[in-house]
């Protein structure tokens, strides 16, 4: 039975590209599953980076709507925070946004950043959704995975107890090149090999989990918590 069949499920970024580098091709298997599939991005993801290039913001909105509609998502949703200073917000007011979001849309599955990711949007995001998705009586929320996130992931954690450590893996090999498809949409942030967001190394990084548990690519996740009833 597919871990994905007929679940409400919710992908949770700080910027517009994490939807794609972490879990596009699990988007697009969960949604051949049968799921329904959001993806929630906090911020405005370029105002930092292009600060008085509004053309470049406006293209990094388009981008990401494309994106989206390449993987098949039901809704994408994007607030517009700050870009790169979530940590100038106070914590209960980005813990009291996600909350009346998430009890509207009662999710069964969530996927979010890995907290010692060395972005520091990353991290908040994470702890945002913790708290809001604590185990209490009629929370909706079932399972929760963190995801990988190149040039983030693999840079913030410096000793085995920070690490991303991937005990999921779920089998995107048909989904590849979809998923390399839908990450073209954001040609402007995409950088040449060997960075690690380059379409090169996307497609190497598959590869390489896929190959830790006998598949062709995967995607990895960290399952963070699991409740069956």
């Amino acid at each position: 039975m597919s871990l994905f069949k007929n679940k409400k499920i919710l992908v949770l970024g700080a910027h517009c590209d994490d939807e794609v580098l972490g879990v596009g091709g699990t988007i697009l298997k969960a949604k051949e599953d049968g799921a329904k599939v959001d993806v929630l991005i906090l911020t405005d993801s370029s105002s930092s980076q292009h600060l008085n290039d509004l053309e470049k913001q406006k293209n990094r909105n388009t981008y990401f709507y494309e994106c989206c509609n390449i993987l098949n998502v039901d809704n994408a949703y994007k607030w517009n925070l700050p870009d790169m200073k979530l940590d100038t917000l106070s914590h209960i007011e980005i813990n009291k946004k996600l909350e009346e979001f998430l009890c509207e849309k009662k999710y069964d599955i969530v996927f979010v950043h890995h907290p010692n990711d060395i972005n520091k949007d990353h991290q908040i995001v994470f702890d945002s959704l913790m708290v809001v998705a604590r185990p209490v009586p009629n929370q909706s929320i079932k399972k929760i995975f963190t995801y990988y996130t190149p040039s983030s992931t693999e840079w913030g954690g410096y000793s085995s107890s920070t690490q991303f450590l991937p005990n999921c893996y779920i089998d995107i090999t048909k989904f590849l090149e979809k998923k390399k498809l839908a990450l073209l949409k954001y040609k402007d942030e995409l950088k040449e090999f060997p960075h690690p967001r380059s379409i090169e190394n996307i497609e190497h990084m598959a590869k390489f989990f896929g190959s830790q548990v006998g598949l062709l690519a995967a995607e990895p996740f960290n399952l963070i918590r699991i409740i069956e009833r």
